[in-house]
């Protein structure tokens, strides 16, 4: 594996020059903030030959998808928030070169892997004949509709990204377009628009226990339940990428989630961008610049903020219109998810798990049915935390790497807890709801608390304070229907000067990276358009 330099800082770059120089020098574009979206976006436009400066507030890169070293004890690297890749644009990996930077995943297989109250399981593979043969074991009348099921979903992959037009690139279409790419197929238009994940595996599917495997792909950081209209589009969303050429795969980054930021921080900076970490930004001046908070001005026509539109309206001082200002105040950016990264002696036993599945190779769905998931949604809606869904992911079942010798990681990812509490404070209350989350577990591995040697609990204001994003939304606003295609941002906003490439502009939140690169393509064509 090539080692890279700011991997090797774990993204500490600091300063790369004086700050009277950089002050001093001139540039044709600054990136707020260094996610990876942002880094994606810098590494386009110094590829033109732009002078590219990248500002990033805290002293790392890579935002929501970093590496920490949480723990008191040496050895564990943790991704705190983004745990797998399954998103991540072919495009960005070929151009910017990531595989030949060090770039390499491990696919998750079993995909899915979920315990039921009655002692069974199921294991869902990548091989479709294989996961046909774990159904049939489980309800024999349901294959041919789990079948089914699946192919619904790829049908919508292949006609929105697998035709001569990925909609994933450049500007979103709108839902007259996006139904002309499914002409003929009115129930994948519905899928994409309107229907309800449980409603859709419901309609497949009549065994609960597979309906309790299933659902919960349509909620990933999606305050809504699963009978809530829209959630069946954000199971579309996660099922539309590739990895290692398989459709809807998911995967471990050898060294963790962040080596992603942080090749992409190497591309920029041998295209030629400037970054600097620990330079916290004050104020974004459209067509002028930003301001930092020590006071300094730093010159540039153009400013690409990576930051999610509520924080950088709270940068815009002026010029801003007032149906931008409008449309972004009323962006929905409450997350329901509970993030707790944790440091293990031993791997948990499932008692549930079949001879020949090791569940800790699978993405482990935790959950004792559909409507007792829509009961915790509501429970989280009236400030009562509610984590009785959880994803686990056991990094180190595939890269020992990011753990001490015979130690193992165990990231949980549960909902709903709620931004603001009913009762107390996250402050008073985090530890407690930690256990929670936990005490969840423990129905399906009754030792897990005895196997955490450390552990870090990240509620939404704890991502909120930490990484920026507000409202502790991972992917900068929510991703059903009505904030999507052509009603998420567009890189071009209605302030002159001003572009976005974070999450929360098209195609969505996740680790995608082509949100920075359609913003790098939209201001290399408005300099080529105008002639600057």
């Amino acid at each position: 594996m090539r080692s890279a330099a700011t991997y090797d800082s774990l993204g500490r770059v600091g300063l790369p020059a004086p700050m009277a120089e950089l002050v001093s020098r001139e540039w044709d574009v600054i990136v707020v903030g260094g996610g990876h979206n942002g880094l994606t976006a810098s590494a386009y436009l110094a590829r033109e030959g732009l002078r590219v400066l990248v500002l990033e507030r805290r002293d790392q890169l890579g935002g929501a998808c970093t590496i920490e070293e949480p723990f008191p004890e040496e050895g564990w690297r943790v991704s705190p928030c983004a745990y797998l890749v399954g998103l991540l644009h072919p495009l960005v990996l070929e151009e910017l070169g990531l595989r030949q930077r060090g770039y390499r995943v491990e696919v998750v297989d079993p995909h899915l892997w979920c315990p039921f109250t009655d002692g069974t399981s199921i294991a869902l593979w990548e091989d479709p004949i294989r996961s046909a043969s774990a159904v049939a074991e489980l309800s024999p009348a349901d294959v041919d509709g789990y079948r089914r099921y699946g192919e619904l979903f790829g049908r919508i992959r292949r006609a929105l990204r697998g035709g001569e037009r990925d909609v994933w690139v450049g500007d979103a279409p709108d839902r007259s377009q996006l139904e002309e790419l499914l002409v003929g197929d009115s129930e994948a238009i519905e899928v994409l628009f309107d229907s309800s994940i449980a409603d859709v595996v419901e309609r497949y599917v009549g065994d609960e226990r597979l309906r309790t495997a299933l659902h919960g792909q349509g909620l990933i950081g999606t305050y809504a339940g699963p009978r809530d209209p829209g959630t069946a589009s954000i199971h579309v969303m996660h099922a539309s990428g590739t990895v290692e050429g398989i459709p809807g795969a998911w995967g471990y980054v050898e060294g963790g989630m962040g080596r992603v930021s942080f090749l992409l921080a190497d591309a920029a900076i041998e295209a030629g961008a400037v970054i600097a970490a620990g330079v916290p930004v004050a104020a974004i001046r459209p067509t002028e610049g930003v301001v930092l908070e020590g006071g300094e001005e730093i010159r540039a026509p153009v400013v690409v903020s990576n930051a999610d539109p509520k924080r950088t309206l709270a940068l815009c001082q002026d010029g801003v219109p007032s149906s931008f200002r409008r449309r972004v105040e009323e962006w929905r950016t409450s997350s329901p998810v509970l993030k707790i990264n944790c440091g293990l002696s031993r791997l948990p036993h499932f008692p549930q798990a079949h001879d020949g599945v090791v569940p800790h190779r699978a993405m482990v769905t935790i959950s004792t049915g559909v409507d007792d998931t829509q009961a915790a949604y509501e429970a989280s809606r009236r400030g009562v935390p509610s984590p009785a869904w959880c994803e686990l992911y056991f990094h180190t079942a595939y890269d020992p790497s990011i753990a001490p010798a015979g130690r193992h990681a165990m990231s949980v990812f549960a909902q709903y807890v709620p931004y603001e509490l009913a009762t107390g404070d996250w402050d008073g209350r985090r530890e407690e709801i930690g256990d929670l989350a936990i005490a969840t577990i423990a129905r399906f591995a009754p030792d897990v608390a005895e196997c955490i040697a450390h552990r870090q609990v990240l509620g939404p204001p704890d991502i909120e304070e930490r990484i920026g994003l507000t409202g502790g939304h991972i992917f900068q606003g929510e991703c059903l229907p009505d904030q999507m295609w052509e009603r998420r941002f567009s890189s071009r906003t209605d302030v002159p000067g001003l572009y976005l490439c974070g999450a929360g502009t098209h195609p969505g939140g996740s680790v995608i990276a082509v949100n920075g690169r359609n913003a790098a393509m939209a201001v290399i064509a408005d300099r080529s358009r105008t002639g600057k």
